[in-house]
C-alpha cells in the first residue's frame, strides 16, 4: 500500500508538472512570404498570405505582425511572421 507521504509526493509532482506547462501550448510562430516589384506591394501580399494561412489553419492571430524585406535583383521578397494560436 502507498503511504500518505508517498501519495502527497506524487500529487505534488503532478501539480508541478501542470504548473510548468506553458500557457501558449497551442500557439505557433506562423509565417508567409511574397515577392513583388516594390517593397510596399510585397509587404501587403506577405501580410495577406499570413492572414489566409492562419484562417485556413483555424488559428487566431495574437500580437503584431513583423515583416522583413530583402531586395534581390529587380524584385523584393518580404517575410511576415506573427504568433497565432488555436
Amino acid at each position: 500500500m502507498i503511504d500518505t507521504k508517498m501519495l502527497a509526493a506524487i500529487v505534488a509532482t503532478g501539480l508541478m508538472a501542470l504548473a510548468a506547462t506553458p500557457a501558449s501550448a497551442g500557439c505557433v510562430r506562423a509565417g508567409a512570404s511574397a515577392t513583388a516589384v516594390t517593397s510596399e506591394l510585397a509587404t501587403v501580399l506577405a501580410k495577406e498570405a499570413l492572414y489566409n494561412s492562419n484562417m485556413f489553419a483555424g488559428r487566431k492571430a495574437r500580437g503584431a505582425v513583423s515583416v522583413k524585406c530583402d531586395y534581390i535583383g529587380v524584385v523584393t521578397t518580404c517575410k511576415a511572421r506573427q504568433v497565432a494560436c488555436t
